[in-house]
């Protein structure tokens, strides 16, 4: 087709020190929320051994792919044969020192700051949940891009009535 552009999914990474809770409601909520326009990763500095259950508790409702969730070393995502990230997401003090040349490419970094409740209170994770739904609804609103419109060869003739019948096969 003549004129037509391929634009890939953005790759997000997010990341906090244990990869257990925080980065992983936010790796879920984005592909959740918008994973046809971003590819969604998590990690941790010092990775735990699995998910937090209150984290899985918070997504067990109407989530899918909650088999992807497991937490994973940050290192696996600036080896040589990772992916190239378009964001890298900080969600800890921790991770926000973390050196940005190790990634390839320029990522943009940027750093969530959460409020006190989101850190190992009574509710604590559910706060979290919250906090960070809004924060990826608002990134998705900032950095979603638009999929390129399709250009479609002209053809002699070609009504835009007639043309909507050999798209749809009629």
């Amino acid at each position: 087709m003549t004129g037509c552009r391929v634009t890939r999914k953005q790759r997000v990474l997010f990341l906090c020190r244990d990869n257990a809770t925080l980065s992983i409601l936010a790796e879920a909520l984005l592909r959740e929320l918008d994973g046809l326009h971003f590819d969604a990763f998590s990690a941790g500095l010092e990775p735990a051994d699995k998910v937090q259950a209150a984290a899985m508790g918070e997504l067990r409702h109407g989530f899918s792919s909650l088999e992807l969730l497991n937490p994973k070393s940050w290192l696996e995502f600036t080896s040589e044969w990772a992916p190239q990230m378009d964001f890298v997401v900080t969600l800890c003090d921790e991770s926000a020192r973390v050196d940005a040349r190790a990634f390839h490419g320029a990522p943009t970094f940027r750093h969530w700051t959460l409020t006190p409740s989101a850190y190992g209170a009574a509710g604590a994770v559910e706060n979290a949940f919250w906090q960070i739904l809004k924060r990826v609804e608002d990134f998705i609103a900032a950095e979603r891009r638009p999929w390129p419109s399709l250009k479609l060869p002209a053809v002699a003739g070609c009504t835009p009535d007639a043309c909507d019948l050999l798209l749809s096969g009629q």
